[in-house]
């Protein structure tokens, strides 16, 4: 086999495609270069023709190498589960020993003579003969990951994991009714309330849900929530986080912090002028100053956390007990976590960089003598993050709690981001399961030309598999912990990833397939597991086949009301919406219902000169008003305005109420079982959470709200148009009879 056959050969077999149709419908070939980078990424030696061979030869043999794989993903309805059981010859006539042993801890034994298994297929390795067999199942254990174990006589143990999912995910009751539901959407940050400090909290944000629910909201959306870099607070992208098996700290509500009640020291200083006028500047602000936020909350938190080591965390108060529950519960991964952050300011004080790649080789370790000595001097400190994140927890918690016990069915609908920082918490505690020095982004389309560089990592696929999908599984388990719904951010990357090769530009990506059969399964286990809904985020390029998969699953489709056309020049009629469907106007990459209208947003890239050609500029402007008109029609044919409505632009407020009423009735009425409100659109505002493309020449996730929550809620606009559509879609409208 010639050199370069032999790495055509492994990028196939580790999932990477050879190809694209670009947006232009121009058939893109991978470069040779391209493979050979995500190939080094998944731990392949191609250095070399000869080396790429011989990775090719030894990953041929892996599996051929080891008695079990390490995971199997059953169905419940499996009729014939069975795993392969790969071995040499001379074990043909032993009498095996194995068991399968259940995650409740039930142990159940079985033996077997080896030759007396259905045979599979046999080859030559390593100068054996080597033989695989049908070790079929005597029974399927519930849902939930469990063990199989096989005893060598006279040697050792070999275990996989075996993981049985449901048919589908959680269906809830309240998106299951023929009325459907209706949820409001907003962003964390821009929330207000009368303690917070500059930024939303999720004190507010449970305030949010309380009066959301008590005018008949089914949930309440929120951006995602992960941890992000507590020593950064300049890097605030909710879709750039440090970690996502971790909670942003930043949006925790010092005031109503038990300890804040119970510190004079930090009440002194919280009283103190210079604080108070400090405070005063930070809520005042009409966008978030998160450096302000941080310098603000640092010497309080510090405070508060010395307090809880005194009071609670040396003794036996039920809030001591709490927080080691905490860390146990948490675990080794919760303390690696906590674990980076000192590890990164030790790095950072001795000169070095604060991405971890570039740490002498002992400290890019977490497991390392060093870092354990670390961890072990610093204690208290590691405790510290912890700590932060127990409060943060337990924030959340409330607020999803809150809202359910108002009446809302669902709760909190929380987002997942697709991908996580290099140089972050995650990436650090697990760096063997994911494709370093790549990035994840999106192929050429008329916006973006020369495609999308996101600069996130992806997981690999190969490690995910050869790790039992456990980070996998981490991650969508943690982000349905307090919350009733969970978006997926990007949901095809459960097929297929875009990935962009460092210094090319992104049209010199490729995609990479992940295994999509298991990574839905563990999608719809985990959705069980917490009862909570999945929808899926799936716009832009949708492989072929990902949402008749979707639907299988029980996953809610997401449709972008702007972006739901017949024909380049029609909307979608309601009766046309897909019912197992989450519906909005719009999204937080794209403007307010009125900045839409009004094409603020084609006025922001122009200004900021993103747009590649200035032909696209007078365009996109054609397009809008085109849309206009037709929006206009679809409304008034289906009787939600008058024919004699008068448009005039810039939109008055008069105007926008009136779109506003119209264009959400219009939701209300359309098939689909779930639809969202945007806050922006009920309060007339003209902004756009996010530009994508722009890092800072936009004030991206900063806007505030005008009102905080008890206001927005008592808006006479918010009432009548909740009144509304709790008539059109009333099942989430019975308080107190949230299912539990």
């Amino acid at each position: 086999m010639g050199a370069i056959q032999a790495l055509d050969q492994l990028a196939k077999q580790a999932g990477i495609e050879d190809g694209w149709w670009d947006f232009f419908g121009k058939w893109r070939e991978v470069p040779e270069e391209t493979r050979r980078v995500f190939l080094t990424a998944m731990g392949f030696d191609v250095s070399t023709p000869e080396a790429a061979a011989h990775s090719l030869n030894e990953f041929d043999l892996r599996p051929w190498r080891r008695w079990l794989e390490p995971v199997k993903v059953f169905m419940s309805g499996d009729a014939d589960p069975w795993v392969s059981l790969t071995l040499p010859a001379y074990h043909d006539k032993d009498r095996l020993k194995w068991e399968i042993i259940e995650e409740s801890g039930s142990d159940h034994p079985f033996y077997v003579q080896t030759d007396t298994l259905e045979w599979i297929e046999e080859r030559f390795v390593d100068g054996r003969m080597v033989k695989r067999w049908k070790l079929r199942l005597p029974f399927l254990p519930s849902l939930g990951y469990h063990s199989l174990v096989i005893h060598v006589p006279n040697g050792p143990a070999f275990t996989m994991r075996i993981i049985v999912a449901p048919e589908q995910a959680y269906r809830s009751p309240s998106t299951e009714a023929a009325c459907g539901c209706w949820g409001v959407s907003t962003q964390i940050y821009a929330l207000r309330n009368a303690n917070d400090w500059g930024v939303g909290t999720y004190k507010a944000l449970e305030d949010t849900a309380v009066r959301a629910a008590r005018l008949g909201a089914a949930c309440v959306g929120v951006n995602p929530l992960h941890a992000l870099f507590p020593e950064q607070p300049e890097r605030f992208s909710p879709y750039a986080p440090s970690s996502r098996r971790f909670l942003a700290t930043h949006f925790i509500d010092v005031e109503s912090m038990p300890e804040f009640g119970e510190c004079p020291t930090a009440k002194r200083l919280f009283n103190s002028p210079g604080f108070q006028a400090n405070l005063a500047r930070l809520r005042g602000y009409p966008l978030v100053d998160y450096v302000g936020v941080a310098q603000l909350q640092r010497p309080i938190l510090t405070q508060l956390y010395q307090h809880f080591v005194t009071k609670h965390r040396k003794g036996i108060s039920p809030r001591g007990q709490a927080f080691r529950e905490f860390l146990a519960l948490g675990g080794t991964e919760l303390e690696t976590f906590c674990l980076f952050e000192i590890v990164r300011q030790a790095m950072v004080a001795k000169g070095h960089s604060g991405y971890w790649r570039h740490w002498p080789a002992a400290w890019q370790n977490p497991q390392s003598a060093e870092c354990r000595t670390l961890l072990n001097d610093r204690r208290e400190e590691v405790e510290y993050f912890a700590w932060l994140q127990f409060v943060a927890d337990e924030q959340l918690a409330q607020a999803h709690r809150a809202g359910r016990e108002a009446g809302s069915p669902i709760g909190l609908y929380r987002d997942l981001g697709v991908g996580l920082a290099g140089d972050g918490a995650e990436a650090w505690c697990g760096q063997k399961h994911l494709a370093l020095g790549v990035s994840v982004g999106a192929p050429p389309d008329p916006l973006a030309p020369k495609g999308q560089d996101w600069g996130l990592l992806p997981f690999s696929p190969l490690a995910l598999y050869e790790s039992g999908y456990a980070p996998f599984i981490a991650v969508m388990s943690e982000n349905m912990r307090h919350a009733g719904a969970m978006r997926l951010d990007h949901a095809m990357s459960l097929q297929r990833l875009y990935w962009v090769p460092p210094g090319m530009s992104a049209d010199n990506g490729a995609y990479v397939r992940y295994p999509v059969d298991d990574l839905f399964a563990l999608v719809a286990l985990e959705s069980q597991r917490h009862r909570c809904l999945v929808i899926g985020e799936d716009l832009g390029n949708v492989p072929e086949g990902f949402r008749e998969r979707m639907d299988r699953f029980s996953l809610f489709t997401y449709r972008v009301m702007i972006f739901e056309k017949t024909s380049p020049t029609e909307f979608k009629a309601g009766n046309s919406y897909d019912i197992r469907a989450l519906t909005t106007f719009g999204t937080h990459d794209l403007p307010s219902l009125r900045g839409w209208w009004d094409g603020a947003d084609i006025d922001v890239r122009e200004r900021l000169h993103l747009y590649p050609q200035d032909e696209m500029v007078a365009r996109e402007r054609e397009n809008r008003a085109l849309d206009r008109e037709q929006i206009l029609k679809l409304l008034q044919d289906n009787n939600l305005l008058p024919a004699d409505f008068v448009l005039t632009l810039p939109l008055d407020d008069t105007q926008t109420r009136q779109l506003c009423a119209a264009l959400y009735r219009f939701l209300a009425g359309a098939r689909s079982r779930l639809m969202m409100v945007q806050i922006e659109d009920v309060l007339g505002l003209k902004m756009q959470m996010n530009v994508p493309g722009t890092i800072d020449q936009h004030p991206n996730w900063r806007y505030r709200f005008p009102l905080d929550a008890d206001a927005i809620f008592a808006d006479e606009r918010m009432v009548s148009l909740a009144e509304m559509l709790t008539t059109v879609r009333p099942c989430a409208a019975q308080k107190g009879k949230a299912t539990p």
